[in-house]
């Protein structure tokens, strides 16, 4: 054998050795994050949105405990983990109802406060364009996956609002009714746009009611805070 060829089949064999490795990662990361699932994290997500995620044995208890005392139907709760292997079918088909999942259990998994996980489609692309899928997806095999979940009752809603922006809505939103007049104050203004000024004003509120409200709307994904010298504190609401 020629030493060309020697080091050819070397390389191939480090190349082999290195992507086994990257799999195998990926794969301990995966199961990481599963593991790391608590008891406090699983019966907060339950509450809040009536969702059991049943992918760590060692929780099964726990489980059963949370589907009965908040009435959580089995048609919610969540029993496989998706990998990103098992999204790609034979041909580089792509299986979207499993991708679509996968975006599902990532926002579930997100260490931050998700509120009622509302995102741009863009940004759920970015949280399924990784590892094995990077450069195997794109946007719009994105939004075929986000509109089976949607007919299927998994997520709330899909929905392209005036700028062009496709926003997924992942749980529904219960507001009080504080939250629900700066709503209404925010579509009769008809800019997408509100400032602390104007709720205080508007509304006859004092400082602390309207922050208290538009931080809960903060909070809950629908709106995103801004703070200028020239406007001073603005929330916007990219979905209305």
């Amino acid at each position: 054998m020629a030493l060309r060829d020697i080091d050819d089949e070397i390389s191939l064999k480090e190349a082999m050795e290195k992507k086994a490795a990257e799999l195998k990662m990926k794969e301990m990361k995966a199961k990481a994050s599963v593991k790391n699932l608590t008891k406090e994290r699983l019966s907060e997500i339950a509450k809040k949105h009536g969702i059991l995620l049943a992918l760590n044995p060692e929780l099964k208890d726990q489980v059963a405990y949370l589907q009965e005392r908040y009435g959580i139907p089995s048609s919610k709760i969540i029993k496989e983990q998706i990998t990103e292997e098992s999204i790609m079918k034979k041909f580089n088909r792509i299986d979207y109802e499993k991708l679509g999942m996968l975006a599902y259990q990532r926002v579930l998994l997100r260490k931050e406060e998700i509120g009622a996980g509302l995102l741009p489609l863009s940004e759920v692309f970015d949280l399924v364009n990784t590892g094995q899928l990077k450069d195997n997806l794109d946007i719009d095999d994105t939004a075929k996956a986000m509109e089976k979940l949607q007919k299927k009752g998994v997520i709330e809603n899909v929905e392209e609002i005036k700028s062009g922006a496709i926003m997924v809505q992942f749980f529904p939103i219960e507001y009080t009714q504080d939250e629900q007049k700066i709503i209404e104050l925010v579509k009769q203004k008809g800019k997408g746009v509100i400032s602390l000024e104007d709720v205080i004003n508007e509304l006859q509120w004092t400082q602390s009611r309207a922050l208290k409200s538009l931080k809960s709307l903060e909070d809950s994904g629908l709106a995103k805070y801004t703070e200028s010298m020239l406007r001073g504190k603005q929330w916007f609401f990219p979905s209305i």
